[in-house]
């Protein structure tokens, strides 16, 4: 997979808009420097047209109105000029290119491409008033129309001279800034780069992160260098409760093969009678049964953990609960417990599987059942709570203490490790159960109180 620099990135990103700004300031600058110096030309060829007027005379010709008086005018010899009566017959010109100041078609400022140069035209039309003897010095009135032309292709040499300072200085600015970029973002990102050494140094053995102290002073790595802190001490959590289980688990298997094995042992130590090995026997094979249940538990919880993701699957809770407790009924009459099933609304569903909802169902019932005196009664009831849908098992047995409480979902937890044998009960039935709901996006609890009996509440959300 190819890599990208983040620097790299941020210093072209940066350093494009430095320089769309510099062409922009530099564009601006030119333009501007323009504008003043076209500005500072119409003024000047504005003065000139002024000055032509000026030279306007009467004609001593009486068929001509006006003529130019050349002590009155001396242009530079590259410009060029023309005056036209009214009727456009030209009254006078200079010696250069008469297209070129010709009568055009309306007054105002043109750019004009003649001969390879640029030229400046100005049309304007004017009033000469001309005092002759015979008028008494009233003066005659003789409207003139004035072409002038100056060269204008130094304008674009003069302002490229008076811009080139600001053009050189914008680039200039633009390459230091590329150096200081890559210095600054290389400093900026050392924090991220001690962080990252630092979470690198994370083995399995010790499983301890301590962020740098530059990530957690730096305001937008402190958040990832809590998250790394915080997941490594989940993660810890999460190894120290699978050494604990793998612990655990092998101190109960060892203890339940140890008790096959003290029974062959005991079975064996002298002849018995029929009867007596018979009993022994039977003995054996409910060890033995104990230790398949606690493997089976063992596989399901390891099951549902590996799993881990989501059910697919929805089912009628109500429904299948029902159906769930029918092969449970005779297991509680044979401890003398009564079974009770109410408030099992239909059309309750939610997101879990069949065979997951039979061991919820199966592992709370029993539970519930092991710790309940005989001929008291167990309740199980299904129904919906707005847009949830809860799971209840009610039992009347001895309860649980409140410090022992909070460990209940711990795996192989028992409040009262003496009756294991006598229930069967290995402490893992609600770890499976809490696995569970957890995956189908629920919430599990226990309320109860010593002497009171014990409420197992599970809710889900609707499907």
């Amino acid at each position: 997979m190819k890599s990208h620099s983040l620097i790299r990135r941020a210093t072209i990103a940066v350093l494009g808009i430095e320089l769309a700004c510099a062409i922009g300031l530099a564009s601006t600058a030119i333009w501007h420097e323009r504008e003043a110096r076209l500005h500072a030309l119409d003024a000047t060829l504005g003065g000139r047209a002024d000055s032509l007027i000026g030279a306007v005379q009467d004609a001593e010709d009486p068929q001509d109105n006006v003529k130019i008086d050349p002590d009155e005018f001396s242009p530079p010899a590259s410009d060029e000029y023309a005056v036209y009566n009214p009727d456009g017959r030209v009254v006078g010109t200079s010696n250069g290119n008469l297209a070129l100041v010709a009568l055009k078609s309306r007054d105002g400022i043109q750019n004009i491409h003649s001969d390879g140069q640029e030229f400046r035209v100005l049309q304007r039309r004017g009033m000469r008033i001309i005092d002759r003897f015979e008028t008494g010095g009233v003066g005659l009135r003789r409207p003139v129309i004035v072409v002038y032309a100056v060269r204008s292709d130094h304008v674009w040499h003069e302002v490229i001279e008076a811009t080139r300072f600001y053009v050189f200085l914008s680039l200039g600015s633009v390459a230091l800034s590329a150096v200081l970029l890559i210095f600054l973002a290389r400093r900026l990102l050392r924090p991220l780069h001690e962080l990252a050494s630092a979470a690198s140094s994370i083995q399995p053995a010790v499983l301890q992160f301590n962020p740098p102290l530059s990530a957690m002073r730096t305001k937008e790595l402190r958040p990832l260098a809590e998250a790394l802190a915080q997941t490594t001490v989940r993660l810890r959590n999460a190894f120290d409760a699978e050494k604990r289980f793998i612990s655990d688990a092998a101190h109960e298997l060892k203890t339940a093969v140890a008790v096959v094995h003290s029974t062959i042992q005991v079975l064996g130590m002298k002849t018995r009678s029929e009867d007596e090995y018979r009993g022994g026997l039977e003995q054996i094979l409910d060890d033995h049964q104990r230790v398949e249940d606690l493997v089976s538990r063992m596989l399901t919880l390891a099951r549902f953990d590996e799993e881990g993701a989501a059910f697919d699957g929805q089912i009628d809770l109500g429904e299948e609960t029902v159906r769930s407790l029918k092969g449970l009924t005779t297991y509680a009459e044979s401890r003398g417990i009564s079974l009770r099933v109410e408030d099992c609304s239909p059309a309750l569903n939610i997101r879990m599987t069949a065979e997951a909802l039979e061991t919820l169902v199966s592992n709370l019932v029993i539970n519930a059942v092991q710790h309940s005196p005989r001929g008291s009664e167990v309740l199980v009831s299904v129904r919906g709570e707005g847009q949830n849908v809860v799971l209840e098992v009610m039992d009347s047995g001895e309860g649980i203490s409140e410090q022992n409480l909070s460990h209940v979902f711990e795996r192989f937890f028992r409040e009262d490790s003496s009756r294991s044998r006598e229930t069967g009960g290995a402490g893992l039935g609600l770890s499976i159960c809490k696995s569970i709901v957890e995956r189908a996006g629920g919430a599990i609890e226990i309320r109860s109180k010593k002497g009171t009996g014990t409420l197992a509440r599970a809710q889900f959300d609707r499907a």
